[in-house]
């Protein structure tokens, strides 16, 4: 009971807060915080590399010390995380069924708005690049949020969240040809068993002789 309470705080903490930031956004004076220093930018830059990284190569030990304690990170298909564990064994869930690889990159431009000197939202676009266990390859196109926060002179992310077009999914449509072939393979075999059974029943059945 203690621990659904505890969760259900969170949950609606993390709710709120997320409303604060985007209304602190949009009535934020850009003039303000115009003046950010280049070396800051490259850090958080170093950051936002490491996690492409640490995505590519599955190997989230890089990426780690670059978290926030308190980091979230929200999935396409709508899954929260809060420890990288879990969500390690998520990634690597996706490679168990008709998915070998996947390779993320950013498109375009990023576009970044600081609350503070500390605290960066920046969001984006990027491709995520599918290859299938079969030969095939498809992209995905994705938008992406996240916040950073300056902690002890390092850029964390504090949280991260990816989007996409769910109408244009290639591990979804490819689910689905699957199924469409499995269904085709399904009424061939049917058809052919069909055929075989009738085939043997006629040739146990013998016609009767005139006379008898």
């Amino acid at each position: 009971m203690m621990k659904q309470r505890q969760a259900s705080i969170y949950k609606y903490t993390h709710l709120l807060w997320s409303v604060l930031l985007v209304l602190v956004i949009w009535n934020l004076p850009q003039s303000a915080l115009a003046d950010v220093n280049p070396q800051e930018i490259n850090a958080i830059i170093r950051t936002r590399d490491i996690a492409l990284q640490a995505l590519n190569t599955r190997d989230f030990s890089k990426i780690q010390p670059y978290l926030h304690p308190n980091f979230t990170i929200t999935t396409v298909d709508n899954q929260t995380f809060n420890k990288v564990p879990e969500f390690e064994k998520y990634w690597n869930q996706q490679f168990s069924s008709s998915i070998k690889d996947i390779k993320m990159q950013l498109k375009g431009d990023t576009l970044r708005t600081f609350l503070t000197p500390e605290i960066d939202v920046a969001s984006g676009e990027a491709i995520a690049s599918f290859s299938f266990k079969d030969g095939k390859a498809a992209d995905m196109a994705l938008r992406w949020t996240a916040v950073l926060q300056k902690l002890q002179d390092k850029w964390t992310i504090q949280s991260l969240h990816f989007s996409s077009n769910l109408l244009n999914n290639p591990v979804l449509n490819a689910a689905q040809q699957l199924g469409q072939i499995l269904a085709v393979a399904a009424g061939v075999g049917g058809f052919l068993l069909g055929a075989a059974t009738m085939l043997l029943l006629r040739r146990r059945i013998k016609p009767r002789s005139k006379g008898t």
